[in-house]
């Protein structure tokens, strides 16, 4: 049976509103206490997120503001792969929308018996019901039923998507785009890898892979985005600066890991 092919409406940069995941402020409060009782506390003592007590206590800070500022940045630098991910997931739903053909039913079906087979299992693991899941969630079966169908389809409109533009851009794989996805702790161990996907009769599967991570790399790349709707710059996302907030430039030696 031949595999489907899909097209796109258009190959041109993709235009996505790509909001920041932000962190809880209440969240950031927390984790300010627990870096002061780490770093700047004495034993027994107890920190207290006031002006008075940090200005007392730390050389760096001398407001609780100031505090924040650098808790917050780290917090969200530690935070960049997930904000990576929600960009993604924005700028992939976006191109989805170009898609030209409808999907294969066969392929919707056998897909969503797949979802639902993992769903069924990861309930399972938790010793649950699917009826105790759902009432734990606040949700039917029902809506959350509709939701794997939901995400499933998304998911499949989005993997096809990205072949299109993987088609239409013809692209040559080189060695390093299957090092790209294969995991391993050396070129060495990729390789060995690589061979054996080929001795398994697997290499068609890695190829066309390889072919849709290295479109989805350009499409991020050459992606316009807005953090709001009401921004009025659409910035290209290979350009946009990785730090979320300005306190690098306010304290630019002082970066931790929290």
């Amino acid at each position: 049976m031949a595999t489907q092919q899909f097209t796109l409406t258009s190959y041109d940069p993709v235009y996505a509103i790509a909001e920041e995941v932000r962190i809880p402020e209440d969240t950031i409060r927390e984790t300010a206490v627990r870096w002061l009782e780490i770093n700047i506390c004495k034993e027994g003592e107890k920190a207290k997120l006031t002006d008075g007590w940090v200005n007392a206590h730390c050389e760096d800070f001398k407001s609780v503001d100031e505090l924040l500022i650098f808790i917050r940045y780290n917090m969200y630098r530690d935070n960049r792969e997930v904000q990576e991910l929600a960009d993604q997931d924005a700028i992939c739903k976006e191109l989805s929308k170009r898609l030209v053909e409808e999907l294969p039913a066969d392929l919707v079906e056998n897909s969503l018996y797949a979802s639902t087979m993992r769903m069924e299992e990861m309930i399972s693991r938790q010793g649950m019901t699917k009826e105790e899941f759902c009432e734990q969630r606040g949700i039917t079966p029902e809506q959350l039923d509709a939701d794997v169908r939901e995400r499933t389809i998304q998911s499949l409109k989005e993997d096809s998507a990205l072949a299109a533009y993987a088609d239409h851009a013809n692209y040559t794989l080189e060695a390093e785009d299957f090092y790209a996805i294969i995991p391993g702790d050396s070129i060495q161990d990729k390789a060995y890898k690589r061979r054996q996907i080929e001795l398994d009769g697997r290499l068609p599967q890695m190829e066309e892979y390889a072919r849709k991570t290295k479109a989805l790399k350009e499409i991020m790349e050459n992606a316009m985005i807005k953090r709001k709707a009401t921004d009025t710059e659409w910035l290209r996302y290979g350009d946009t600066s990785k730090d979320v907030l300005n306190a690098n430039k306010q304290f630019p030696e002082n970066f931790v890991t929290l």
